[in-house]
């Protein structure tokens, strides 16, 4: 599913460049759940973008679904975007519009229809058990229902791929637990997820595999 393949990737500091991946190689299989651990500045959210091609590795290859996505030509990025899903610490939803909306939008940003988009929905907000919330505006949510909203919208268009960043940095611990157990049932759907966090003992749940970055990265 993922391939990293003697990875080298530098970033520029005040002091010139720092390395944050040498020769970094790493394979993550379809359907893995795979969480990234680390001080600040290991290159956890920088192996996040480069997924997302938000950034470029100085060397190597990274491989997604078999394909080189350094190839990916610029205005090709968008739909290689559609096939991941990608979860955030703070929220980003439309403030002005409900819960209903925000996901139609995702949908519709994709090239979906009104047509399929209902019970798309419909489905994705039982499956996360938050069906009931399809009406309210985010001012009206809690934390830990926005981020529930957020998973919503980014497996909602059914992606291969959920990489997630720092997702309960915000959140009290109860909500914290309810965002895991649902990131579990979403990687049961067999949907492959990359976790970027601070939470050791999200790192530690049953089915996940932890990359500690502090011992394979120089920071």
């Amino acid at each position: 599913m993922i391939s990293f393949s003697h990875v080298t990737k530098k970033y520029e500091n005040e002091d010139g460049k720092v390395l944050v991946y040498e020769d970094f190689s790493e394979e993550i299989g379809k359907g893995e759940f795979v969480v990234l651990t680390g001080e600040s500045g290991s290159g956890k959210t920088t192996l996040i973008k480069m997924l997302l091609k938000e950034t470029e590795p100085d060397s190597g290859t990274i491989f997604v679904d078999g394909k080189d996505i350094s190839k990916i030509g610029r205005k090709d990025i968008p739909f290689y975007r559609r096939s991941i899903g990608v979860l955030f610490q703070d929220f980003r939803l439309i403030q002005e519009s409900s819960v209903y909306d925000n996901l139609m939008s995702a949908i519709l940003a994709t090239g979906g229809s009104y047509k399929e988009a209902e019970k798309k929905i419909v489905d994705v907000l039982t499956m996360l058990g938050i069906d009931s919330l399809h009406k309210r505006f985010p001012k009206q949510m809690s934390g830990g229902e926005q981020q529930k909203v957020c998973l919503a919208r980014a497996i909602i268009n059914n992606p291969g791929i959920l990489l997630v960043d720092e997702p309960t940095g915000n959140l009290d611990p109860s909500s914290s637990a309810e965002i895991n157990r649902l990131l579990d049932v979403v990687n049961g759907q067999g949907i492959t997820i990359v976790m970027a966090t601070h939470d050791i003992a999200a790192a530690e749940r049953p089915g996940r595999r932890r990359i500690d970055l502090d011992n394979l990265v120089k920071a």
